[in-house]
C-alpha cells in the first residue's frame, strides 16, 4: 500500500472516532483473547494456548471473531452507548477481494434505540465520512449517499426469487423453490436433507443477493426468525398474516444487513434482552457448534446472567476494510490493507 492510501485509511478511522465521540459514545478497547466465546455456527475461530510461566499449565484461549462478548458485559454494568474499532479474527476464511481472516470491525451500540434508529445513525455516519459533492452532475459518491433503500427480506424474496418466505415455512417448500429456480443440488446431499435455514441461505446467496440494487445502499430488513440470532422478534402485531400462519406466530427478527455497491457491509440487531431467551440460544447453538465446528470452543454458561438488567439497545457490526475500500473507490479490501496474508 502506498503512503497516500495509508494516510486515507488513517483519516477515515479518525473520522469514525470523531463521529461517535461527538455524539457522546464511549470508546472501548476490549481484549482480542477470550477464554470463551458466543456460539455462532456460521463462523470458525482461532484457538491458541496460554502457558502459565511457573506451573507450565496450559489454558486454551480464542481470538475474538467480534468484541461483542466483552462489549455487552460493559453495557450491562454501565448502561452507556459505546463504540469500538478493533481487529477481529475468523478461521476457515478465504483471502481475497472482500475476505480476510484478520479484519477491522467497527461495533456501535446505542442504548434506548432499536434497529430502525441504528439505520438512521448509520446513514448519518456515511454522510459524515463522505466528501461534499462538487455538484449533482459530478458526484462519484452519489450511490453511497443517504437516504438508503429500505427493503424487507420478504419483499426481496418476492421481487428477486419470485416467492414469499412467509408462505414457504417448511424445508420441503424451500427445497421445491430451489429446484424451481434451477439451483443445482448434489447427488449425495439432495435438498430434501437440508434444514430450512440452510436452504434459505442458499437461495439468498445465489438468487437474491446478486440482484440487490446498486444505485443506492440497501438496508435489507426483518430477517427470518428461523435463522437463529440474538435479535428481538418483530412484534406480533407487525408480523404478516398468511393463510398458513398461526395467531401470534413469529416469522421475523428485528435485524438488518447493509449492502453497498453489491458488497455486504454490516449486520444490525435490536438486541435481545430476555435472559431466558439468551440462555436457550447459548444452549441450543452451543451444542450444535461443538458438534459441528472444526474448532470447538468453550462457552460461558453464565453469560445470560448479564441480561437480568440489560437496557434496551441496538448494535451494529460493520466491516471497516470494506467501507474504506468503497470510500477509496476500490472494489477490493486488499488495496486498502497495509498487509495481507498474500503480501
Amino acid at each position: 500500500m502506498d503512503l497516500e492510501r495509508l494516510q486515507f485509511r488513517a483519516q477515515i478511522l479518525q473520522k469514525i472516532r470523531n463521529f461517535f465521540i461527538e455524539k457522546q459514545y464511549l470508546e472501548l478497547d476490549t481484549p482480542a483473547l477470550s477464554t470463551d466465546l458466543i456460539p455462532e455456527t456460521c463462523l470458525e475461530v482461532f484457538k491458541t494456548d496460554y502457558i502459565e510461566p511457573w506451573s507450565g499449565k496450559i489454558r486454551p484461549l480464542y481470538l475474538v471473531p467480534s468484541p461483542e462478548i466483552y462489549i455487552k458485559k460493559i453495557i450491562a454494568q454501565h448502561k452507556v452507548s459505546v463504540f469500538q474499532l478493533s481487529k477481529c479474527y475468523r478461521n476457515v476464511e478465504s483471502v481475497g477481494r472482500i475476505h480476510s481472516p484478520e479484519f477491522t470491525m467497527l461495533e456501535y451500540y446505542t442504548v434506548g434505540a432499536d434497529y430502525k434508529d441504528t439505520a438512521t445513525l448509520t446513514e448519518e455516519l456515511f454522510e459524515y465520512l463522505l466528501p461534499p459533492p462538487i455538484s449533482q452532475q459530478q458526484d462519484p459518491f452519489q450511490d453511497l449517499r443517504p437516504p438508503f433503500i429500505r427493503l424487507t427480506m420478504e419483499e426481496a424474496f418476492v421481487q428477486y426469487a419470485g416467492f414469499s418466505l412467509a408462505q414457504n415455512q417448511s424445508s420441503y417448500q424451500l427445497a421445491e423453490q430451489a429446484r424451481r429456480l434451477g439451483i443445482m443440488e448434489q447427488q449425495d446431499t439432495p435438498f430434501d436433507t437440508w434444514q430450512w435455514d440452510d436452504l434459505y441461505e442458499l437461495i439468498f446467496v445465489q438468487t437474491v443477493e446478486p440482484q440487490l440494487p446498486r444505485h443506492k445502499p440497501v438496508f435489507l430488513m426483518d430477517y427470518p426468525a428461523q435463522v437463529p440470532c440474538l435479535a428481538q422478534d418483530v412484534p406480533p402485531s407487525l408480523q404478516p398474516k398468511t393463510p398458513t400462519s398461526q395467531e401470534n406466530s413469529v416469522m421475523w427478527k428485528q435485524r438488518w444487513e447493509l449492502y453497498a455497491r453489491g458488497m455486504e457491509l454490516s449486520n444490525c440487531y435490536s438486541e435481545e434482552t430476555d435472559p431466558q431467551k439468551i440462555k436457550a440460544y447459548f444452549e441450543r447453538e452451543g451444542a450444535l457448534k461443538n458438534r459441528t465446528a472444526r474448532v470447538p470452543h468453550k462457552i460461558d454458561e453464565t453469560y445470560w446472567e448479564n441480561f437480568k438488567d440489560f437496557p434496551a439497545c441496538s448494535g451494529n457490526a460493520m466491516g471497516i476494510d470494506r467501507l474504506i475500500a468503497l470510500l477509496a473507490g476500490q472494489s477490493s479490501i486488499e488495496t486498502v490493507l497495509p498487509f495481507t496474508l498474500n503480501s
